[in-house]
């Protein structure tokens, strides 16, 4: 989710007077980018991935199961971080072109009960670091189970499937905050960096209306006659996937 740095960021009505200048300089800095690489040769072939998940909490109540959006994330992420500082400087002296990566590193993405990861330094061009990619992402996946609670899951699905549903963040918040105005998710599942905030009410004032999604229900002898679609009216149900 790019870079996230400390300020406050201007509401869509703040930024009209800066706007022209950001598309100017945009553009101006693109170009500049371009000449100066545009006859760049680079001899050796750097790549990487990354793979986004969510946390969910399992919970069993009487003989009833439930399973919730964990709201946890920028919890683990900050327990993922301080382990990560020491882990660095090794992972700098290690990493080379044709090695593995020797750690990871997380960052934070829309909703709060997401964590991105990504290898610590770019695989090299040699077929050997196919090789390095599945054992890096089980490492991933092995540290953040860390920090997780009893129940807890990360999954890395592309969608928490019951998302809008009743109730389906633990701990349970009401829709219609004042930032994205939904009548199905709460504005607790953002994450806390002003960014994500101010993105989702920009847009929607942008608009000038909520965002508004519409997907054609598939219906079996099980679906009730009178759904035909299923409505989604904020930026969680976009960005919130994985």
């Amino acid at each position: 989710m790019g870079f996230l740095v400390k300020g406050k960021p201007l509401s869509w009505k703040e930024s009209e007077g800066v706007r022209e200048y950001v598309r100017k300089h945009g553009v101006e800095q693109f170009i500049h980018i371009w000449k100066k690489n545009k006859d760049r040769e680079d001899l050796d072939f750097l790549w990487g991935d990354e793979v986004e998940g969510f946390l969910c909490q399992l919970t069993e109540k009487e003989g009833k199961k439930a399973i919730k959006l964990s709201l946890r994330g920028s919890e683990v992420l900050e327990k993922l971080k301080e382990a990560e500082k020491e882990e660095t400087e090794k992972a700098e002296e290690k990493a080379g072109c044709g090695t593995c990566p020797p750690s990871v590193i997380f960052h934070p993405e829309y909703g709060c009960f997401m964590i991105e990861t990504t290898p610590s330094a770019p695989y090299g061009g040699f077929v050997r670091d196919l090789r390095c990619v599945e054992a890096n992402m089980r490492l991933r996946r092995a540290k953040v189970k860390e920090h997780l609670k009893t129940g807890e899951v990360y999954s890395t699905m592309t969608t928490y499937p019951l998302m809008g549903v009743d109730k389906f963040t633990l701990p349970p918040h009401d829709p219609n905050g004042p930032v994205a105005k939904s009548q199905y998710v709460p504005d607790q599942l953002i994450n806390p960096h002003p960014r994500f905030a101010t993105l989702t009410a920009n847009i929607r004032t942008r608009r000038g209306s909520k965002v508004d999604i519409r997907v054609p229900m598939f219906k079996d002898k099980n679906t009730p006659p009178a759904d035909t679609e299923i409505h989604m009216d904020a930026m969680a149900f976009g960005m919130g996937c994985c």
